[in-house]
């Protein structure tokens, strides 16, 4: 594993998608060690890797290095540089888990960015997609019509899987 003396350091999972946003925003590398070491599946969920990808998706540069048991994330990142991006988000969480840390990368990009999200819209953790979706925010969602979600199937038996297009524009004033 790659080590620097600028570096952060953490012990353990707790706010790993905060921990990796403000890397990013800083641009400070993050050493995060023990994900989980002492659990029955110690390492990274596959939400969190998922995660990564979408942060390694939406920078230019950026240096991910996990160890073999998943116990241990070097993150050293890279430019915000948005762009078209489609991701493939994990089942496990909602696509709310992805957007709360987009929308705090987004304005900082280079580029608009132009992302679809494919995965689960609903859950029982994470926010709804339409609680993203207020008119004081500077985006807006495009949904994709997918013929599954017309089935009547109570909630808690069915999660619902459509396709969302995020597009972020801020406009400056002035």
């Amino acid at each position: 594993m790659a080590t620097q003396a600028n570096s952060l350091s953490y012990a353990g999972c707790n706010f790993l998608r905060q921990r990796l946003v403000l890397s990013t925003l800083s641009g400070r590398p993050v050493k995060i060690r023990k994900i989980r070491a002492r659990d029955d599946n110690p390492g990274l969920r596959d939400f969190e890797a998922s995660f990564i990808r979408l942060l390694d998706k939406i920078t230019n540069g950026s240096r991910i290095e996990i160890n073999q048991t998943g116990t241990t994330l070097y993150y050293q990142p890279g430019l915000l540089y948005g762009g078209s991006v489609e991701h493939d988000c994990s089942v496990l969480r909602g696509i709310g888990y992805y957007l709360e840390s987009l929308l705090c990368l987004a304005p900082f990009m280079k580029h608009p960015l132009k992302i679809v999200l494919r995965g689960v819209t609903n859950d029982q953790v994470d926010p709804s997609v339409s609680i993203e979706n207020k008119p004081w925010c500077g985006f807006g969602f495009v949904s994709c019509h997918n013929p599954t979600c017309e089935k009547k199937v109570p909630y808690k038996q069915f999660y619902f899987k459509c396709i969302f297009l995020l597009l972020f524009t801020l406009r400056f004033r002035g």
